[in-house]
C-alpha cells in the first residue's frame, strides 16, 4: 500500500527545484544582459535632465537640439521644383549610413513628386532633448508638415513627431537617425 504523502511530497519537491531553476536562469540572463549592454554604442549616454547627465554644457545640449530641428526641417521638406537641391541639402546634414537610408526613401518620392507637382513644407514646432552626450543626443522634434499638389483637393496638415538621432562629427551635429512616431 502506498502513501498519498509521499507522492505529493515528490511531486513539490519537483516543483520547488524546477522554480529554483528557472529562478537561477533568470538571473543569469539579466546579469548577461546588464553585462553586454555597457559595450552598445551610445551607453554612456544619460536622459539629459539627470544629475549625472553626461553633457558638457548647456550650449551642447542647445546645439544638439538645434541640429536635430534644422536636420529634420531640411529632410521632411521639398519641392517638384527644386528636388535635386533640396535632396543634396539634407543629404549634407546626414552621416554617411543615413544618406543612404534617405536615398533609398527619396527615390521613390522623386517621380511621383514630379508627377503629382508635390511641395512640402516642414516647420519645426518644438524640440525636446531625450538623451546626450558631448558627440551623441536623441531629440524629440515636433514638426508641422504642409502637403500641396494635383494629386490632393487641397493642402493637407501632417502633425508629426520624430525622434533624431544626431552625431557630433568634426563640430557638426548630423543626423544619424529619423524615426517617425
Amino acid at each position: 500500500m502506498t502513501d498519498g504523502t509521499s507522492a505529493t511530497s515528490g511531486t513539490t519537491t519537483r516543483w520547488v527545484v524546477v522554480l529554483a531553476a528557472l529562478v537561477v536562469l533568470a538571473a543569469a540572463a539579466l546579469v548577461w544582459v546588464l553585462r553586454d549592454s555597457r559595450d552598445v554604442a551610445g551607453a554612456d549616454v544619460t536622459a539629459a535632465d539627470a544629475a549625472d547627465a553626461a553633457v558638457a554644457s548647456s550650449t551642447i545640449k542647445e546645439s544638439a537640439r538645434l541640429g536635430a530641428a534644422t536636420g529634420a526641417r531640411v529632410a521632411y521638406s521639398y519641392s517638384w521644383k527644386s528636388l535635386g537641391y533640396d535632396k543634396a541639402a539634407a543629404r549634407r546634414l546626414m552621416t554617411p549610413s543615413m544618406r543612404e537610408r534617405y536615398d533609398r526613401t527619396m527615390a521613390g518620392v522623386t517621380t511621383s513628386s514630379r508627377r503629382d507637382r508635390t511641395v512640402v513644407r516642414a516647420e519645426v514646432v518644438d524640440t525636446a532633448l531625450v538623451t546626450a552626450s558631448q558627440t551623441y543626443a536623441r531629440v524629440l522634434v515636433f514638426v508641422n508638415q504642409r502637403t500641396s499638389g494635383r494629386a490632393l483637393r487641397r493642402p493637407r496638415l501632417d502633425l508629426d513627431r520624430v525622434l533624431v538621432t544626431v552625431e557630433r562629427v568634426d563640430g557638426d551635429w548630423l543626423v544619424s537617425e529619423l524615426d517617425a512616431l
